[in-house]
Parts: structure tokens; C-alpha cells; sequence
């Protein structure tokens, strides 16, 4: 049966080629595309192939030049370029910074091209994604920008014959990234086709001439020019940062020449030989002579540890930042107007970008000067950074994840600072941003994402505080949570196990906690599929939770639904029956009859009963909810129109489709009599009631419905959507049982080309539709056809 439509969906639009996912970067001011340096990447760029571009090769110029080199622009310039010329169908910009990010960027190209996916899945969206590069004859060009972990790429690396795919990192030695399937997601392109190419710094001439066109060709300003870029090892951020310097000063380069040495020689020992630490360090002391001149130091080491990605304002400006900068708790307006002109004077002097009008993609810091920045700090002094930064972006987290763009932007500031120290939110216990992340890759159905945030979380516990102390329980307990929610059944039922006997340790088996770890466990087994297991502990746990909670405790009622659940998954029907009924009067004595969960327990009871052959028994249950609350709230109200849907559906299953359809009319007058519903609230009752009239014998009353429901679910879900599909092809199936069989193939076969487009051939609806395009075939004798339909549709079975 159907579930009603949800409007919140948008109208699809169609399909359009090229397509452009993702924000491309912009040029900045200046941008050179390198004639003497910037060829290598691209020349070893053709279809089929994945082109890593990092640091320079060279040990010494890795060790120096961890980042800054222009990689991103030079992407972004070559990127643009395919596009303005024609040569793309489609490309696809992700922010590499983080996994998650990388599967979203990718769910949002599938969405961007077209191609449905499982609501609320991303990262099968991305596989989905990953498995039409690899198969489709349009051009494409994939750019991963600023991996920074290399697990990050694990399995999600782009391939296919048709395009392309660009990696730029500031990490060394990634001349095979992964591409095995650790964190089940397809395997990747495989390591012949992946081609490291390092990037240089500017060549000389390229830096003298990056300089004067910067300069306006200003013959003062550029004197010294060459000496200048020496000075900064002819690094492009260097570079940068010397511009800015130098457009804000009225210098000239050979003032900025002597400047820059003279920090070299008094910082010495905290340049460590990074080239770059001079300059951001004189453009900073240029962003303290403006006021207020206090703040530019804690703001830009909380920038350092809050990027490289994208940083919302409402986090630099929250009270935790500001506290943190002022030294004073009480943060004021003032306080909050204070640190924005110190931002601002840091985007003066180049050290950062600001994009005022957005609230989200506010502040941003090369990843080369945050690196830098980090490295100067010492571990006291980054510590206390990022233990601040941690409490802005946990203090800015919103509750009920209403704004996905927002929390992926956290997300990925959250991943930062823990990458800057993590140890530092360990003391002196496990700071709470670390659990809000891991609660949002759940909130996101990033399942697989999750489960490897949640083992690594866990894995650091262990290693803080010890395997049995209160922290490491929770977060082991979170671990198993996500092991399940991902699929990974007989993980989840090992670590369960573990979780068990250490509770029972710790705080005795007949404690609550252990009974609760219990009956977790006893969850996992039958997801496992172990139901005798899971029987035998699902009784113990329902005994123990009535004798230490009493009979009316959510535990004891939880303990025996799931018990009940496990014999109906083993087939034990009578013993599922006697369990559930007992739950379902416990649960309507303590919440009352419409409450969620009494409504979720009489569900499964009827289910029982049905499986058990004693259909009456599971119609009564449905009559007697219906009564019950029509009774209490009346006839228009929407509990009893959904009760009286519920009994139409109990007769379907029960083969009574007369009856069903009766029911099915009835409550289908009433949903429209109710104030406020729409074609949306009533797209299950109508698409319900076509089926019960197509298996009464009555396809010709069945059609229209199903035309007017197709017309409501195209307009609301769009015309890729699965229930979309699926609506189409159940008109077909009516055309079919109508004998009108000619309207009946067209459909059909239009719809089959949809499925096998959207859905993929492996998908059970394109596999329904093949089978009905099949049998409306045979029914028009073109035998061939329906033959081949029917071997096609076993072989993909």
C-alpha cells in the first residue's frame, strides 16, 4: 500500500545539458594561467584518468611549501575553460575538505543531472552517482577540491571512459589514493589510472610579471620586484599576501623586501623555514595598527583553526569566540562589532575573504596560511585555540537540523579543529561538539560516514578514559547504534556482546543498564537474522524489565514488542500473537489508543495475525480501533479517517478487496471533507482504492483515479521520482486489465526507458515494469518481444 505524498517535494524540471554542479571558485584579481609552470597538470589529463595535483615532489619544497602554490585556481581556470568551450556535459566542483562533504557533493550532482535516488540516502546517492560516470557517454569533468585526509577519497574516487576527474591536496606521496571499498561505497578508479603531478611555485619570470600586472605596472611599487619574489621563494600566497601589503601601504617591493627579512631574521625559530610565516606576519602587525588593535591575534588563530572551508559569521561572532578573544564572559553587541572589524582588517591585508551578505560562507583563510598560522602557535596556545573554537561552533549548532547547508558548513569547521589537535578536546572529557557531529552524519543518513566517525570516537575513549568508564560506554553504545543503521549486522551483534558483558560487570546484571544493554543486544540479533537467539534473550529481557520497572515501564513495553517481532521474523505466529496482544493492552492502558506507539503495536499485532491465517482476528483489531476513535473525536476527525484507511487496508491484505474498497471510498470522502487537506493527503487513499478496484474486476473505475493521482505526484515528486514511476506504471497495469492495450505498451515501454534511466536496471521497480511491458506484449501477441522482456527481466532478477 501506499504512503501519502509528501509537498515539501519540489517540481522536477527537465533535464538540460551542460549541467554545472557545485560553485567553481573565482578567478581571483591578477590570476596568471602560469605559461611556464602551469601545463603540467593538464597535459596529463585525458578521459579515464584521475590527475593528483599536490605539492612539489621535492622533499626540501614539500617540507617548505606545504600548500599555497595556486593548485585551486589553476583547477578552477582549466575547469572554466572546458566549460566556456563546449567540451563538458557536465561538471561537477565538490569541496574535498571533509568525506561527508565529498558524498553530498556528489547526491547533489545525481539531483543536478536528473537521476533518482533512495530518499534520504546520500551515500547510495553517490554510489548511484560514482556507477553513472563510470557507464555514460557524456563528457565530464569532476574536481575534488583540497582533499586533506586521504581516507577521505576512500572509494569515491570518480572514474569512467567518458571523463575525467582532477584531485588537488596539499598532502605528499598521493600517487595511489584509495580505491578499496572500506567504507562501503563502490571501489574507485583503479590505481593505474591515478597520475601524481606536483605543482611548482611561480618560476621567476611568472612571479616578476605576476607582481607588475598586480602593480598596476607601476614602476615605483615594482621596483625590486624579482628580489621580492626571491624573498618569498616565489610561492603565489606569498605573493599574494605581499600585494595586498603593498596596495594597502603605498610601498614598494623593495621596502617589503627589507621588511620581510627582518622577520625572518627575528622569528628565526618559528619560522622553522617556512617561507610564508615573514609575510602573513607582516601583514598581520599591519592589521594591528587599526583598531581594535587587540583582537586581530585571537581572530586570526581562531580562523587558523576554524578553516580552510568556508566559516559562518554566526560562529566567529558567537559568544564562546568573543569570550575567547576579549578575555571577558559577558559578551556584549560591542564585543561582537569588535571582532568584526578585526576580521575585516584581517581581510584588508589579505590574510583572509569575507563575504559579508552570506551567512554561512562568511570567512574563509587560505589553506596555506592556516597551515603556517598553526605551525607558529605553539601547543599551549593552539590547545586554547581550539578548545574555543570547538565551543562557538557547538554553541552555534541549531537543534532539530533544519538547515542542511548550515550544518554541513559546521561539520566541516568541526572537522578542522579536531584535525588542528585531537587531543585537545578530550580534556578533561569528551568535549560535546565530538558527539554533535556524530549525531548529525546520523541525522543526515550518512550511515556509512557515521559508523566510521562513531568507531574512531569510540576508539579514542577507549584510549582516553578506558573501556569501561561512563564516556566510552555511551560512545560504544553510539558506535553499535551506527554499525546497525548501516547495515552491518553482525558487527552491531559482536560489539553488543562486548557492551553487554562489561555492563554486566560494571554495574551488575540486574542493574537498569545492563538490562538496557540486553535488550539492545537482543535488537541486533534479530536484525541479524539470529531469531532464536533473540527469542531466548528477548525473554529474559522482557522478565527482567517487568520485575525491576513493573509492567507499565517503556522498557517492559519495548522489551515485548520486540520479542514479539522476533518470533513473527522466526515464524512462531501464535507465541508473536500472544506476546503483542499483551504489549497493545499494556500500551493502551499507559498512552491511550491513537497514541504512535499503541497505533505501531496494533499494526504489528494484525500483521501476526494475518501471517498466523487468523484473518478476522486482525480485521477486529482495526474495527475496534476505528470505533474506539470515532467514539472519542467524531467522524471528521483526520485520527479516524487514517483508523478507518488502516481497517481498508487490513481487508486488502486480507484478500476482502470488496470490502476494501469500500472502506477505501469512504475514507476517501472523508479525507476530503477534512479542513486544510489537499490532493497530497489523499494520494494514498486514491492510489489504494484504484488497486482494490483493479483487483475487484473493475479496472475502468481504477484509471481515472490513477490518472489523477499521476497528475498530483508528477506535480509534487517530480517526473523521476520512484513513486512517480511506480504510479505510471500501475496506470499502465489498468490500461492493461481494461484490454487497452495499444495505450497500455506505449505507456509501458516510455516507462521502462524511465526506470531503467533513473532507477538503474537492477532496480525492483524497473524490474516490475519490465514484467507488466512483458505480459501487455503477450497480450497483443507479439511474442518476440514479450520473450525477450521475460528473459531480460530473470537474468536482471
Amino acid at each position: 500500500m501506499s504512503e501519502p505524498a509528501d509537498a515539501s517535494h519540489v517540481e522536477s524540471r527537465p533535464r538540460t545539458w551542460p549541467i554545472l554542479s557545485g560553485t567553481v571558485p573565482l578567478l581571483a584579481d591578477g590570476f596568471t594561467r602560469r605559461p611556464e609552470t602551469g601545463h603540467g597538470p593538464w597535459e596529463s589529463l585525458r578521459p579515464g584518468v584521475t590527475v593528483v595535483i599536490g605539492p612539489d615532489g621535492e622533499p626540501r619544497a614539500i617540507a617548505r611549501h606545504r600548500g599555497g602554490t595556486g593548485k585551486t585556481q589553476l583547477a578552477s581556470a582549466f575547469a572554466r575553460k572546458l566549460w566556456a568551450t563546449g567540451d563538458l556535459d557536465l561538471l561537477v566542483w565538490v569541496d574535498a575538505c571533509s568525506r561527508d562533504r565529498i558524498v553530498s557533493g556528489y547526491a547533489r550532482a545525481l539531483a543536478d543531472i536528473k537521476i533518482a535516488a533512495p530518499p534520504g540516502k546520500p551515500e547510495a546517492a553517490a554510489d548511484r552517482f560514482l556507477t553513472w560516470l563510470g557507464d555514460t557517454g557524456r563528457r565530464w569533468l569532476v574536481v575534488l577540491d583540497g582533499l586533506s585526509d586521504q581516507a577521505d577519497a576512500d572509494g569515491l574516487l570518480p572514474h569512467g571512459q567518458s571523463g575525467q576527474a582532477v584531485v588537488t591536496t596539499r598532502l605528499p606521496s598521493l600517487n595511489a589514493l584509495p580505491g578499496e571499498n572500506g567504507n562501503g561505497l563502490r571501489r574507485s578508479a583503479p590505481t593505474a589510472q591515478q597520475l601524481s603531478v606536483a605543482l611548482p611555485v611561480f618560476s621567476q619570470r611568472e612571479a616578476r610579471q605576476y607582481l607588475s600586472d598586480r602593480l598596476d605596472n607601476d614602476p615605483y611599487q615594482a621596483a625590486g620586484a624579482l628580489d621580492l619574489a626571491a624573498a618569498v621563494e616565489c610561492l603565489p600566497v606569498g605573493l599574494d599576501l605581499a600585494v595586498a601589503y603593498l596596495l594597502d601601504t603605498g610601498q614598494d617591493c623593495r621596502q617589503y623586501r627589507l621588511a620581510i627579512d627582518k622577520y625572518r631574521r627575528d622569528w628565526v625559530d618559528g619560522i622553522g623555514g617556512d617561507p610564508l610565516v615573514p609575510s602573513w606576519m607582516l601583514a598581520f602587525d599591519r592589521a594591528r595598527q587599526f583598531a581594535p588593535t587587540e583582537l586581530p591575534l585571537p581572530a586570526i588563530k581562531l580562523a587558523a583553526v576554524l578553516g580552510p572551508s568556508w566559516i559562518p559569521g554566526a560562529v566567529l561572532t558567537s559568544a564562546a569566540a568573543c569570550a575567547y578573544a576579549t578575555g571577558r564572559q559577558a559578551v556584549t553587541e560591542a564585543d561582537q562589532a569588535s571582532i568584526r572589524a578585526a576580521f575585516g582588517n584581517l581581510q584588508r591585508v589579505g590574510l583572509v575573504a569575507i563575504e559579508p551578505d552570506d551567512e554561512i560562507r562568511t570567512l574563509r583563510m587560505s589553506a596555506a596560511v592556516q597551515s603556517s598560522v598553526q605551525r607558529v602557535m605553539g601547543p599551549t596556545e593552539l590547545r586554547r585555540a581550539v578548545q574555543a573554537a570547538a565551543d562557538a561552533v557547538y554553541e552555534c549548532w541549531p537543534d532539530g537540523g533544519s538547515n542542511a547547508e548550515l550544518e554541513q558548513a559546521l561539520r566541516a569547521c568541526a572537522v578542522s579543529v579536531i584535525r588542528c589537535d585531537d587531543q585537545a578536546l578530550w580534556k578533561p572529557d569528551c568535549h560535546p561538539l565530538l558527539l554533535r557531529v556524530g549525531q548529525s552524519l546520523d541525522d543526515e543518513l550518512l550511515a556509512e560516514t557515521a559508523l566510521g566517525y562513531w568507531r574512531d570516537l569510540a576508539d579514542s575513549a577507549t584510549k582516553q578514559h578506558g573501556a569501561r568508564a561512563g564516556v566510552t560506554f555511551q560512545l560504544r553504545d553510539m558506535y553499535a547504534s551506527a554499525a546497525t543503521a548501516a547495515g552491518h549486522a553482525e558487527e552491531a551483534v559482536t560489539l553488543r556482546q562486548e557492551l553487554a558483558a562489561d555492563t554486566d560487570e560494571v554495574a551488575g546484571a540486574a542493574s537498569p543498564q545492563a538490562i538496557a544493554a540486553r535488550s539492545r543486544l537482543a535488537a541486533a540479533l534479530r536484525a541479524a537474522g539470529r531469531f532464536s537467539e533473540a527469542i531466548s534473550l528477548g525473554t529474559r529481557v522482557a522478565a527482567d524489565s517487568e520485575k525491576a520497572f513493573g509492567s507499565a515501564h517503556a522498557q517492559t513495553k519495548q522489551s515485548l514488542r520486540e520479542l514479539g517481532g522476533a518470533y513473527c521474523d522466526a515464524g512462531q505466529y501464535r507465541e508473536a500473537v500472544d506476546v503483542l496482544q499483551r504489549c497493545l493492552t499494556l500500551q493502551a492502558q499507559t498512552a491511550g489508543m491513537m497514541h504512535p506507539e499503541t497505533a505501531a503495536v496494533r499494526r504489528e499485532l494484525a500483521e501476526a495475525y494475518r501471517k498466523a491465517g487468523r484473518v478476522t482476528e486482525a480485521i477486529r483489531i482495526y474495527q475496534d480501533a476505528l470505533a474506539q476513535v470515532e467514539s472519542a473525536l467524531g467522524v471528521a476527525h483526520p485520527d479516524t479517517v487514517a483508523a478507518r484507511e488502516g481497517l481498508a487496508a487490513a481487508y486488502y491484505r486480507a484478500g476482502r478487496t470488496t470490502e476494501a474498497a469500500s472502506a477505501f471510498e469512504r475514507a476517501l470522502a472523508d479525507w476530503r471533507r477534512v479542513p486544510g487537506n489537499g490532493p497530497a493527503s489523499t494520494i494514498a487513499a486514491r492510489t489504494n482504492l484504484a488497486a482494490a478496484y483493479s483487483m475487484t474486476g473493475r479496472p475502468r473505475q481504477a484509471i481515472p483515479l490513477y490518472e489523477g493521482v499521476l497528475t498530483d505526484v508528477e506535480r509534487i515528486r517530480g517526473a523521476s521520482h520512484p513513486e512517480t514511476l511506480r504510479t505510471r506504471w500501475n496506470l499502465a497495469a489498468a490500461y492493461h486489465k481494461a484490454r487497452r492495450l495499444p495505450e497500455a505498451v506505449e505507456l509501458g515501454e516510455a516507462t521502462l526507458a524511465d526506470c531503467e534511466r533513473f532507477l538503474g536496471l537492477g532496480s525492483r521497480d524497473t524490474l516490475t515494469t519490465r514484467a507488466n511491458l512483458a505480459h501487455a506484449y503477450h497480450a497483443t501477441g507479439r511474442l518476440k518481444r514479450a520473450s525477450a522482456h521475460f528473459d531480460r527481466a530473470l537474468r536482471d532478477c
